[in-house]
């Protein structure tokens, strides 16, 4: 089992970078070992974390949990992303709502979430980057609020988080749908100004046609916007199509949507981390391919999947269905979702390309990961370079 989360943290110089936070659990004691940090900040965070879940009454995995960050830095708040990813890696909690959220903040020993400096800066950092939710210790949650398409989940401990990520109510938050927000609430003046008019276009043209979209862009482009507009764009869907994606949500033990949004085309994101059974499932159970039918699934970091996931996407691309194979018989299902893949133009975490070190020869390796094959399929291809 693998996990992901992301924190956005600070450099030396008070850049803000988004840091990946992946875990592994492995053969051994019931220990924490932390990768790619500063010496420092690797010891305290291992100090901090494992007193934090065991002293909030929740159960550490058994074995060794092994934490990796893509980018050193000399601060210790990546805390709350860290354990996130050390519950998440033996599905302690789900990790749907964990999809486009940033979570920021350090842990005490008793498991309360401490404040961290500068929260403000690194809201609108997560929010340029395309992040949807932004969990934050509850003392700083106040200058996070009014950052425009963000949504803001204030913790006061680890258990407050756990709460939300089992699908429990923001904690003294906004009212939030699937998504985060409504389709109409989502798209303020302010959040329209992110998007570039040639991604503003792409969306139009993708929601009208039907079109698979490749979105390559610096890291820091708000790309997981782009497939919110898309839906948003979308039409309603009618009462036949509703009923039949309840069905599959049914079978699939996923929630009803609210009554409000009941007709509205389905959002499925699909991440490096997810695995084969989860995109296609069973005979008796729907995978994600199946539940984004009519509507949106975003394939976020193209480049981090496995050939294996990729490979797995093909039919749907080339015929909007795909084949369900087991002891008991066969199936062919649908899964005609307008698909948005999103790739980062290089391995750098750094949200402004001007402190990005990749060179051009990384930047093409990088992107030769994407296949051949998945760009002939791809009708609308947008590359999108910041130079801020």
């Amino acid at each position: 089992m693998k996990a992901l989360t992301r924190v956005v943290t600070l450099d030396s110089g008070s850049q803000a970078r988004i840091v990946d936070i992946r875990a592994n659990l492995g053969v051994g004691d019931a220990t924490l070992r932390v990768h790619g940090l500063s010496l420092t900040v690797s010891r305290e965070t291992r100090d901090r974390v494992r007193p934090a879940i065991r002293n909030s009454d929740l159960s550490w995995p058994e074995g060794v949990v092994h934490l990796t960050a893509s980018t050193a830095h000399p601060r210790s708040d990546v805390d709350l992303a860290a354990a996130a990813a050390a519950l998440l890696v033996t599905e302690a909690v789900p990790a749907r709502r964990l999809t486009a959220t940033a979570l920021i903040g350090e842990l005490g020993l008793d498991g309360t979430v401490r404040p961290v400096p500068e929260l403000r800066t690194r809201a609108i950092a997560a929010a340029e980057a395309g992040f949807i939710h932004l969990v934050v210790p509850a003392a700083n949650a106040a200058e996070a609020r009014d950052v425009p398409g963000l949504t803001t989940v204030p913790v006061a401990c680890l258990n407050d988080l756990v709460s939300w990520l089992r699908e429990g109510p923001t904690p003294a938050g906004r009212p939030e749908s699937r998504e985060g927000a409504s389709p109409t609430a989502s798209w303020s003046p302010e959040a329209w100004a992110r998007l570039s008019p040639t991604a503003v276009r792409a969306a139009a043209v993708a929601a009208a046609g039907g079109h698979h979209t490749l979105h390559v862009a610096a890291p820091g482009t708000p790309v997981l916007l782009l497939p919110r507009l898309i839906r948003a764009l979308m039409t309603d869907l009618s009462d036949t199509e509703a009923l039949e994606a309840s069905t599959w949500r049914f079978l699939a033990g996923e929630p009803a949507p609210d009554r409000s949004e009941h007709l509205r085309p389905p959002g499925v994101s699909l991440l490096p981390d997810d695995t084969i059974a989860a995109v296609a499932r069973s005979l008796s159970r729907p995978g994600l391919l199946t539940l984004a039918h009519r509507g949106v699934l975003t394939v976020e970091n193209l480049t981090e999947f496995s050939a294996r996931i990729v490979e797995v996407l093909r039919p749907a691309l080339e015929h909007g269905t795909i084949g369900i194979t087991a002891a008991a018989g066969a199936e062919t299902r649908p899964a005609g979702a307008r698909m948005v893949f999103t790739a980062r133009d290089c391995l750098c975490g750094s949200v402004r390309t001007k402190t990005c070190r990749c060179t051009p020869a990384q930047r093409a390796r990088y992107l030769a990961r994407i296949p051949l094959w998945l760009l002939d399929r791809v009708d609308l291809f947008l590359q999108e370079v910041t130079v801020a």
